[in-house]
């Protein structure tokens, strides 16, 4: 008489499984398996290799033998041994019971226990400290970031050098006031804040000075209206290393030459986009020292408004040094960094319902680029800030689809500044490695002027 075991081991196959089983022991190939069950035969590789795993087996003729003789499986006209249980010795006899312990724990004991978990405390929050402390100078400046090589620059047929800044720049703004380019504030070699404003006269092919900002600003936005520059918002380190971020509003007067403040932000910002349409300005996004900013807000410039803020949308997502550009009477929001990633996002925010719609989005996230509408396309430019940079895009707002073109610096080049004006595109600056003296001008498009036939 055969032995069996005391507790009958429970089958761990599906029921599924038992299906392709069944099959198996008639000696069906995977294909037929495949055919009976309507499945791919890759699904039945899956299976058998499951009921391989959960009965312990290696092989196909195994799993059928083993399921027979566990009785989970008949086969008609096998007659295969019953599996006997395993003889196994009787269990050793429990220990007699502890006897309770005093409730008392001694001072060594506690002062043990007490520096065990703060040693555990400071431990686990050691790496979170360390990018606490890290994140201020790290977001504002690159001035603890390693300097390499000047990048070499690849310039095609559509590329040209113009005469280089002053100095090398990065996280400056630039704005286009009547054909004429001027370049606002930043921060140069070093770390250091810079307050100075020039623009370039194309008929020297040099660089003017102009009256300089009220105070240094780095991650400033800039926008033009009419005949004034308006700067929001930015960056300056203070005499002890600690990062001041600007609440203020400014406004350059182009024909008086100065400097007003205008207003007090929502908060304090940095690495926000600041757009100006034909009564307002919009200031999006930014970093307020704590969080990234999602906020759309519109500061009115039309006589008889009242000149506060006003909130008027969000971002889909909170971000700073962010691209932005007005394209008829509609702003578009690109790229982006939220704190640890470069974002790809592209949005069309219409101020004059409120509404925000999603965009294709870029071939590569772009963090710390300018977002520029030369009259023809939308071009992101710049980028690398935690992948390698190798392409600039030009968005098609027709087809709603992004195209790539070469890059003249490549790995990354961001906190630059760019404008667009009639088919071409002009860069500053930014930091590639080290920051760069660079100004570089690109052919976007091509206008061909067609002559008038007339019937006389």
């Amino acid at each position: 008489m055969v032995e069996r075991e005391a507790t009958p081991v429970q089958n761990p196959l599906s029921e599924r499984e038992m299906e392709v089983a069944r099959l198996l022991a008639t000696g069906a190939s995977n294909a037929e398996i495949a055919r009976e069950l309507v499945i791919s035969p890759h699904t039945v590789k899956v299976h058998l290799r499951n009921i391989f795993e959960k009965l312990q087996v290696n092989s196909r003729t195994e799993a059928t033998m083993l399921l027979v003789q566990r009785g989970w499986l008949i086969v008609p006209g096998a007659v295969v041994e019953p599996v006997e249980a395993e003889k196994t010795s009787p269990p050793p006899p429990e220990p007699p019971p502890l006897h309770d312990l005093p409730a008392y724990v001694a001072p060594w004991q506690r002062a043990y226990l007490v520096a065990a978990l703060s040693l555990c405390l400071l431990l686990f929050i050691a790496p979170f400290a360390g990018a606490w402390m890290a994140e201020t100078p790290d977001l504002l400046t690159n001035a603890k970031a390693s300097a390499t090589a000047p990048p070499s620059l690849q310039l095609d047929s559509r590329w040209q050098a113009r005469a280089p800044l002053r100095f090398p720049l990065g996280r400056h703004a630039m704005v286009n006031l009547r054909g004429v380019q001027f370049v606002l504030g930043g921060e140069t070699n070093g770390g250091a804040t810079l307050d100075s404003v020039s623009y370039y006269d194309p008929g020297v092919g040099a660089w003017v000075s102009a009256t300089p900002l009220p105070t240094p600003l780095a991650n400033l936005a800039a926008a033009v209206h009419g005949e004034r520059i308006y700067a929001a918002g930015g960056s300056h380190f203070q005499p002890d290393g600690t990062a001041a971020l600007s609440d203020r509003l400014f406004a350059f007067d182009a024909a008086s030459g100065r400097w007003e403040e205008v207003a007090r932000l929502p908060y304090p910002v940095a690495g926000a986009a600041l757009v100006a349409d034909d009564g307002a300005l919009y200031l999006l996004g930014g970093w307020d020292g704590q969080t990234m900013r999602d906020e759309i807000w519109r500061f009115p410039l039309q006589a008889g408004e009242d000149n506060g803020w006003e909130q008027v949308g969000h971002l889909t997502k909170a971000r700073a040094f962010l691209g932005a550009a007005l394209i008829q009477g509609d702003i578009y929001v690109g790229g982006g960094y939220d704190g640890a990633h470069e974002l790809d996002l592209l949005e069309r925010f219409t101020p004059a319902t409120g509404e925000l719609h999603e965009l294709a989005p870029m071939a590569t996230p772009r963090g710390g680029l300018a977002l520029v509408y030369d009259g023809v396309a939308l071009y992101a430019l710049g980028g690398g800030w935690t992948r390698t940079l190798v392409n600039l895009e030009r968005y098609d707002l027709v087809t709603n689809a992004w195209s790539n073109f070469p890059s003249p610096i490549e790995g990354e080049w961001r906190h630059l500044a760019a404008v667009g004006d009639n088919g071409q595109i002009v860069i500053t600056g930014g930091w590639a490695g080290d920051y760069l003296d660079s100004q570089l001008q690109y052919q976007s498009s091509f206008r061909a002027l067609l002559p008038v036939i007339t019937s006389d």
